[in-house]
């Protein structure tokens, strides 16, 4: 506050701030008066000595209806008169009034503000003002007493987001001495708050805080001004309106590039998928065609943007419009190279080309040296649509599919066409590159990097793959990366170790690897068994694959192969596949058109989004700038490296609601060439290779060493919840639990929640793998899954990705979205009853409707063997004197109210007897409602048939 106040704010109290109205009337009346002195007197004439009573009325429904940032930006009319609600600050000299207005603008703050209409009522620490407008509130906490992570639980629980202030205010910070998270909007428990902070740690300040840099820069009246001006905006998703903050390292890279940028130098930027780089892309093309130079002259004439991303276009336009709201700033140029000379030529603002018409626009710069031009180029290597490809790979003939494979691998070649082309262009004095990448090689740091006094070149900002990772902005692709024989080997151990069980249709691993070590047909069985089994599961069943090949002829022979396969399997799934030109083959003509047969209008990137297309196999074809956040497993069958293999396997990073892992599984490459390639993007390493399952005993024991709680407890809690008691109940079985922990010193706390997630952690990942058969592990999985919830934090402020709401509201055996490969065991089944209910025909056909029913309802792929099971859970319900006395003596509807008790008995039962089928029922609440009404039925139309 001190430091805010000796900086040019105004100290304000709450007693000046007006709940009704949700403003400091005294001072936004003060700003009107001292810069729109005419236009108040001319409202005057009109309203007279109302004019006060209705300017702030018409404030007020304007703000609700247009929202504080489009006032800020544009004012409002009323009667006549326009006011100006805030004054940039110019960013040229042309205009010197514009100074004085902008020095007139009031920056005020009030702490512990009180905004609810009652006494007693909450408060905020510290609300900002701009002109009597409230722009931005920031909750305050002590690392020592509470930490980052209870401010953002006080906006989430005890701030109504029905609040006028809350709709009002642009952003809203949680603030420690050691963190910054930040939300745009407030949406009570649903709110995302992001981190705002300048690295994974925030450096120490000599005498200051760790998060000084919010008060002493990000709110600074000159920054703070640029952020109203150039920065925040209103961006539409579908049917809402998402106010946009920069994250730091945006605000950051943009600040610091245009306030050092000079025509003639290079700017190399690495930031990382997960960075929001269309955003800074487009803060920075707008800041870069505002900026003037001391003879107050545009610095650029023109900037121009280098993108083969389809999305950036649209993107750049509406941003920039949000912002500008000025038409035509943003042209992209689509048609030929004479829309494209004359906008070179005498175009003055931001142009968006594709880098196909790179090389051109070299040349046609090269020959206009008095203008000046910035050229961003977004990823500085060969086009996901292969547009730069030679004539060469345009058709290919050729019946080795190792000769295929070298002829189809070009990837580096052309991005060293793309790099030698700019390097005869990189020292013009008339022209700057910016160069956006996630995995700068070499060549690229020579080109566009900074050179440091030891003749090294380094990136000028960098977000790295790391920092987005933890901050929860992507997913790291390496957590679950097996290699092939690492694959086999967790089943050989499985095979070989009387603890576990390998399932039989898993046996054709080991044939591959023995017999067929190279046939795409084995291969095939391999991926679509994994796929159907895992997968398909993920991401509420929505979860998708890609499958990486060598060349395009592989690609072709791999889209028969798997085509054939589902089709043999009866799957209800469908393939796409992607490859440039054409493939003869066997005399044969191929080309992705006529294999995928897809509607004339129809791309492969928008069926992929849609059902039943869930595998994509490509060739040298979406490996880079595809995002598909749908995109869970990739299996890679082509040996990558370097860069290639970062942004390859980098396609699954990309974060969905629901999705909370991925997998690759790799036949071609070694581990250690996969960490090499990571590591100087990485900055550290997750790889793991050969999980052992016994791990999973090992960890078990760990737990039980701290006497927190004892398997008795872990039984007690999982039959509670199997029963679906309510949450009471089970919150009370865990409570004594928890004090137990609560006793332990700090480092034995430490130690237990790391061992904790240490078991979660490689439960859930082999559950993927592994059929297991011992369920007292799943008991275990689900008891720690909410024992965990119950621990308290220990005092550490949380990452991103942990603050995110975790399935509170549902209590089901795995995350909500994350279905593990279904648990399978041989377990042994109880003879057929020969009570009451045998098998029957007129039985056996209702159960096969049933199981028939569920599949084309859900895409499940129950079986007649599943019907075994079906008739198990009838057989046990009508012998259950319990249930049948109900039956007797009461109403169907009211044995259908309590149905649900017996119904979930049986369920526990089988996770005994079937895991497989058990766990493909609890997680899907929709399939299981299904199945208990037809089983309800089937249970009277026996029961009456009996009688």
């Amino acid at each position: 506050m001190n430091h805010l106040t000796s900086t040019g704010y105004t100290k304000r109290t709450t007693h000046n701030y007006n709940i009704a109205t949700c403003l400091d009337p005294e001072l936004t009346l003060k700003f009107i008066l001292d810069t729109q002195e005419k236009e108040w007197k001319k409202y005057q004439r009109v309203y007279g000595d109302k004019a006060e009573e209705k300017f702030f009325k018409r404030l007020v429904l304007e703000l609700q209806n247009k929202g504080t940032i489009h006032i800020l930006r544009n004012g409002f009319k009323d009667s006549g008169s326009q006011f100006k609600l805030f004054y940039p600050k110019p960013n040229n000299n042309k205009n010197p009034d514009l100074f004085d207005k902008f020095d007139k603008n009031i920056f005020s703050v009030v702490d512990e503000l009180e905004y609810q209409e009652k006494e007693n009522g909450n408060r905020l620490d510290l609300v900002i003002f701009i002109n009597g407008l409230p722009i931005l509130t920031i909750e305050l906490k002590d690392t020592f007493s509470q930490g980052v992570e209870n401010a953002i639980k006080q906006y989430k629980e005890d701030r109504d987001s029905r609040e006028q202030i809350f709709k009002r205010c642009l952003v809203h910070f949680a603030m420690s001495d050691e963190k910054i998270f930040m939300a745009t909007k407030l949406e009570d428990g649903k709110t995302r708050f992001l981190p705002f902070n300048k690295g994974l740690e925030n450096p120490i300040v000599k005498n200051d805080y760790k998060t000084c840099y919010l008060y002493n820069n990000i709110l600074q009246i000159n920054q703070l001004s640029r952020l109203i001006s150039n920065f925040i905006y209103i961006e539409k998703d579908e049917d809402k309106e998402i106010p946009i903050f920069p994250r730091y390292h945006q605000l950051d890279c943009v600040n610091r590039v245009l306030a050092n940028t000079e025509p003639g130098n290079n700017y190399l930027i690495e930031h990382s998928a997960g960075s929001g780089k269309t955003k800074t892309i487009a803060w920075l093309a707008h800041g870069l065609i505002n900026k003037f130079d001391e003879e107050d002259e545009r610095l650029y004439d023109m900037v121009i943007v280098i993108s083969d991303r389809r999305v950036i276009d649209k993107q750049l336009q509406e941003q920039v419009k949000a912002i500008e709201k000025v038409k035509g700033i943003v042209e992209v140029i689509e048609k030929d190279s004479k829309q494209l000379s004359e906008a070179l030529k005498t175009g003055s603002n931001i142009v968006v080309t594709t880098l196909q018409k790179f090389p051109y626009i070299l040349e046609e710069v090269r020959d206009m040296p008095k203008r000046k031009y910035a050229v961003i180029i977004d990823e500085a290597h060969s086009s996901q649509t292969g547009m730069l490809a030679r004539k060469m790979k345009q058709v290919l003939s050729t019946g080795s599919l190792e000769e295929a494979e070298l002829l189809d691998d070009l990837d580096d070649e052309l991005e060293e066409e793309l790099l030698k082309e700019v390097e005869s262009f990189r020292n013009l004095d008339n022209i700057s590159f910016y160069a956006f990448t996630a995995t700068p090689k070499n060549k690229t740091l020579e080109m566009f990097g900074t050179m440091d006094k030891n003749g090294e070149y380094h990136p000028y900002h960098v977000y790295t793959m790391k920092q987005a990772i933890e901050e929860g902005f992507i997913l790291d692709v390496l957590e679950h990366y097996l290699t092939y024989p690492t694959y086999f080997k967790l089943f050989k151990k499985i095979e070989d170790d009387p603890e576990f069980e390998e399932k039989k249709a898993k046996r054709l691993l080991r044939d591959f690897v023995e017999k067929h070590p190279h046939a795409i047909a084995k291969k095939t069985e391999i991926m679509v068994n994994h796929f159907m089994n895992s997968t398909k599961n993920k991401i509420k069943g929505k979860a998708r694959a890609m499958v990486v090949t060598r060349s395009r002829l592989h690609a072709v022979l791999y889209k028969r192969a798997f085509d054939k396969y589902i089709k043999k399997q009866g799957y209800l799934i469908k393939t796409l596949v992607a490859f440039t030109g054409t493939v003869n083959h066997d005399e044969q003509e191929y080309t992705e058109n006529s294999m995928n047969e897809l509607p004339e209008k129809k791309t492969i990137e928008n069926a992929f989004q849609e059902d039943p297309y869930r595998i994509l196999i490509v060739a040298n074809k979406f490996q880079t700038g595809f995002d598909q956040p749908l995109l869970h497993t990739m299996y890679v069958d082509k040996s990558l490296n370097g860069i290639t293999a970062v942004q390859t396997l980098s396609r699954v990073n990309r974060i969905h609601k629901n999705k909370n892992d991925t997998l690759i599984l790799d036949f071609a490459n070694k581990t250690e060439v996969i960490q090499k390639a990571f590591q100087p993007y990485y900055e550290a390493t997750y790889l793991q290779e050969g999980t052992d399952p016994h791990k999973l005993y090992e960890l078990e024991e760990k737990l039980l060493d701290y006497e927190v709680f004892e398997l008795a407890d872990v039984d007690e809690f999982v039959e509670a919840y199997m029963k679906g008691e309510n949450q009471a109940v089970l919150h009370n079985i865990l409570h004594p639990l928890v004090q137990d922990y609560n006793k332990l010193t700090m480092e034995d706390k430490v130690g237990f929640k790391k061992v904790l997630r240490r078991y979660q952690s490689i439960y859930s990942f082999l559950s993927q793998l592994i059929p297991f058969t011992d369920i007292n592990l799943e008991k275990l999985y689900i008891f720690n899954k909410y024992l965990s919830k119950k621990l308290p934090t220990i005092n550490n402020p949380l990452p991103y990705i942990v603050l995110e709401d975790v399935d509170m509201d549902s209590y089901k055996i795995v995350d909500n979205g994350e279905t593990a490969i279904p648990l399978v065991g041989e377990g042994e089944l109880k003879p057929i009853s020969d009570g009451v209910g045998g098998y029957n025909p007129d039985e056996k056909s209702r159960l096969s409707k049933i199981i028939e029913d569920m599949n084309d309802a859900f895409g499940t792929d129950f079986t007649d063997d599943d019907k075994v099971f079906l008739e198990r859970v009838k057989d046990n319900l009508l012998e259950n004197e319990e249930l049948l006395n109900k039956m007797e003596h009461n109403s169907r509807e009211n044995v259908k109210a309590v149905f649900d008790k017996y119904f979930n008995e049986e369920m526990t039962h089988l996770l005994k007897s079937n895991m497989n089928f058990y766990k493909r029922v609890v997680d899907n609440e929709k399939l299981r409602d299904k199945l208990k009404a037809e089983l309800f039925k089937l249970l009277y139309l026996e029961y009456e048939k009996e009688k």
